[in-house]
């Protein structure tokens, strides 16, 4: 079967959303991705969940998506589309982690393109949020170590921060999300295998464990999209003798804890119970001296490695005083 990869950019948002809408009438599973310039804080590796929801929350807040892959496809596993969604980046205005950008763009991504053609993000937040508002059925979320894509979403279609604590952000995606299944999560019920028992696994050695083969470039949104559908159908028919469903939906990678779920009709719930106008991140008019790039390794979030500070207009306090911090270690 072969698979076609839809790019989609500011030209052509309107037309991509209109045909996504007509394919999530039949094919509710949405398989996504996501491709972020790294993060600017770091998490040891052993540390608490709440120190990880802390340093998710600041590195979201703080950065902008580069691509969101979305994949849809039926309780089958047959495949409707991929799509690839690339926002407006740019590397002189937007903080990024530079081994992260030239990571990205050994795998294809043109930030040249990207900043000229990209979708604006408030309106790729207005139209992927009336997508969602709009649906006619309940749909699935599938990710892969999830916490940053749907913080990502979340950010995205609500135009504000990241709430403050992890039951908080639980809250906000059980009113968005209709449900939630992280196949990293899933994974830990597979009898064999590096996954088994809560292994540590990336998304490839878990679909070379399965046999699925992947289509396209890896680490870019589109294709890893894609794999996260291919390789959630799978498992699902492995794990399904082991454990039911329930066991494992709303269950986040990195999260203790179900996401909490409330009684949401389907039809025209406003995504995440966010108003769509009106809505904006507040604008910090602040004077922010750009420190000298320190080198700090990251280990809790892909990809790892080190990090180099590029001046943005309108720095939130926050990441003023974080900047501050590095500069003085």
């Amino acid at each position: 079967m072969g698979f076609h990869v839809r790019e989609v950019w500011n030209h052509n948002l309107a037309e991509e959303i209109s045909a996504m809408e007509d394919s999530l009438r039949h094919y509710p599973i949405v398989s996504i991705d996501s491709e972020f310039p790294g993060c600017l804080r770091p998490t040891p590796r052993h540390a608490g969940e709440e120190v990880r929801f802390a340093d998710m929350k600041f590195n979201v807040d703080s950065t902008d998506l580069i691509q969101l892959g979305v994949t849809l496809s039926d309780e089958k596993g047959t495949v409707a589309g991929i799509w690839q969604f690339n926002l407006e980046f740019d590397l002189d205005r937007d903080l990024h982690a530079k081994e992260s950008i030239l990571f990205l763009k050994s795998h294809g991504v043109d930030f040249e393109k990207l900043r000229i053609h990209g979708i604006e993000r408030i309106r790729f937040g207005a139209a992927f949020g009336g997508l969602i508002r709009r649906r006619s059925r309940p749909l699935t979320w599938v990710t892969f170590h999830g916490l940053y894509d749907l913080a990502y979403i979340v950010k995205v279609v609500g135009r504000r921060p990241i709430p403050d604590t992890a039951a908080e952000f639980g809250n906000v995606m059980g009113k968005g999300f209709d449900a939630v299944v992280d196949v990293k999560y899933v994974a830990r019920y597979l009898e064999g295998g590096a996954a088994a028992g809560g292994g540590e696994v990336g998304l490839q050695r878990l679909a070379d464990d399965l046999g699925v083969k992947r289509r396209g470039e890896a680490h870019t949104a589109g294709s890893d999209s894609l794999l996260t559908a291919l390789v959630y159908s799978k498992l699902k028919k492995k794990v399904k003798h082991v454990v039911g469903q329930d066991s494992f939906v709303d269950f986040v990678y990195g999260i203790s804890g179900r996401i909490s779920r409330q009684s949401v009709a389907v039809g025209n719930t406003p995504p995440m119970v966010i108003p769509f106008r009106n809505c904006r991140l507040p604008v910090y008019r602040i004077a922010v001296p750009v420190p000298v790039p320190v080198p700090v390794v990251y280990r809790s979030c892909r990809p790892q490695f080190p990090i180099h500070y590029q001046h943005r207009r309108n720095v939130p306090p926050r990441l003023s005083a974080e900047m501050g911090y590095l500069a003085a270690v």
